[in-house]
């Protein structure tokens, strides 16, 4: 559901319409930012022009919504009140804070203005930080998918209309690349090698997809996540998805090592797979009869699901049902796949969906 939060929320300025340009633009900022360990009791907080600055050992740096949070919870504030109070008053609650709770040496991250004395804070993080720049994870999965000989892509969704306003600004008239995004605070990616029902109709096979994401400045961990699924709709939800394998990297000093050594080859490798292992456990779940389709057999078949995993008869009866209505029959493992998965499209809370076709994904193990 990530991927379809992500669709729905960002603003027009996070969102790329391909690799390139996500790359470019999160090059740029790499370009631009420098790290530096900084001593908070002898940082000092100033008002300038209407900006609130800070002028320590480094070059006066303006916080972000973000940084001006963490600058908070350094001193043990909340960052809530101390943005209702006037300019003056906001300074010297900052300063006191800073020269009475100092943290210690704290890690900075600024970013370079063209033409201003004033650069800006990105992030205000503990010295044993290990960051992982989002400009190395973009250029990595660039540098993946190139070597996959482009498998990979991001997919079609429906367009907005204006600055994304969830469901009510889309436009369905119109499709649009998504799936990239990046923001001052983040950058979070969505590929996938198939599936997408905007470019290629319904699902016919499975197809591979993965997110990444990360945030160079302390609000999230790297993670990786590889998934087969159904389809990718116009919203991008991903339907159907099984066999979710995931990987996190937090931001401690090995981390940027553990990027380099573990989650960019685990990526590779993933890419460059073959199809015909996914080929092969599609055909031997069409070929697996579960049930007969007799009442008598009924109880035998609940027992064979619930091996795997536990669905009650209601479940099933809507299963296949609607395994009749898309499969023409429910017979096979993957017709009761579907039925389940079909099924699990039309709840209106995300948690119940997705718990379903976490359960149905794992009835492909009966046809192992």
């Amino acid at each position: 559901m990530e991927a379809s939060n992500q669709w729905a929320t960002r603003p027009a300025d996070q969102r790329f319409p391909n690799l390139d340009a996500l790359i470019k633009s999160v090059q740029a900022r790499r370009m631009l930012s420098r790290s530096i360990d900084i001593d908070t009791g002898k940082a000092h907080v100033d008002s300038r022009e209407g900006m609130l600055t800070i002028n320590g050992t480094i070059t006066p740096c303006e916080p972000t919504h973000w940084s001006f949070g963490q600058l908070s919870q350094s001193i043990g504030a909340p960052a809530s009140y101390l943005r209702t109070l006037p300019q003056d008053l906001l300074v010297q609650n900052l300063n006191h804070g800073l020269k009475s709770n100092p943290a210690g040496e704290m890690k900075f991250m600024t970013i370079a203005r063209e033409d201003s004395p004033v650069n800006t804070l990105q992030a205000i993080t503990s010295t044993t930080y290990g960051r992982i720049w989002d400009f190395d994870v973009c250029q990595a999965v660039g540098r993946i998918v190139e070597n996959s000989g482009g498998k990979f892509h991001n997919p079609l969704a429906y367009a907005h209309r204006g600055d994304p306003k969830g469901f009510a600004s889309v436009d369905m008239s119109r499709t649009e690349r998504a799936g990239l995004y990046a923001s001052d605070r983040d950058c979070f990616i969505f590929m996938i090698d198939g599936g997408s029902m905007l470019e290629a109709g319904p699902r016919a096979q499975l197809n591979r997809g993965f997110f990444v994401w990360n945030s160079e400045t302390g609000s999230r961990s790297f993670g990786l996540m590889t998934f087969l699924f159904n389809h990718c709709c116009g919203n991008n939800i991903v339907w159907g998805a099984s066999d979710i394998q995931r990987r996190v990297i937090r931001h401690t000093s090995g981390g940027p090592y553990r990027f380099a050594a573990e989650a960019a080859p685990t990526l590779l490798a993933y890419a460059n797979a073959s199809a015909a292992p996914i080929e092969s456990a599609v055909k031997r779940a069409q070929e697996k009869v579960l049930w007969d389709g007799k009442e008598a057999t009924m109880p035998d078949l609940l027992e064979a699901l619930n091996k795997r995993a536990k669905f009650s008869r209601a479940e099933v009866t809507q299963a296949i049902a609607f395994a009749k209505a898309e499969e023409g029959e429910a017979r096979t493992v993957w017709d009761f796949v579907q039925g389940f998965t079909a099924y699990a499209r039309g709840f209106d809370w995300i948690d119940a969906r997705v718990d379903l076709e976490t359960r149905a994904g794992k009835l492909m193990d009966l046809a192992a």
